[in-house]
């Protein structure tokens, strides 16, 4: 999909940024809900069973869901949508090194070539 993915130089690495962005935004964003409810669970979990609130998972992202509308899931979604630019920046260091070393090992092969 990305038509600068071999590029090494800064549009390869703005390309690929981008891209891992775009993943990392839209994988977090639809974790978040979960991520939601789990965090409301855990936070029930420290009181006596009388007052919890919610049954169970499917319990909670229905009353969540019902109660306070499908907003509610995604509070504090934008926040963490702005930690995905170090995920983003991991992803783009990897493949970068794995060009670099693959562009050193095709180079030193072709050098070995050349004495021969």
């Amino acid at each position: 999909m990305n038509p600068y993915k071999k590029e090494l130089g800064i549009i390869g690495i703005a390309s690929k940024f981008a891209v891992a962005q775009v993943t990392a935004i839209t994988a977090g964003y639809a974790s978040y809900p979960f991520d939601t409810v789990r965090r409301r669970l855990q936070m029930q979990s420290e009181k006596p069973k009388a007052d919890w609130i919610y049954k169970g998972t499917v319990d909670c992202f229905t009353k969540v869901a019902s109660q306070e509308g499908m907003g509610a899931l995604f509070k504090g979604a934008g926040a963490n949508a702005l930690r995905t630019v170090g995920s983003a920046l991991v992803l783009v260091l990897y493949d970068q090194l794995q060009g670099l070393m693959a562009k050193m090992d095709k180079d030193a092969a072709d050098a070995a070539a050349a004495k021969k």
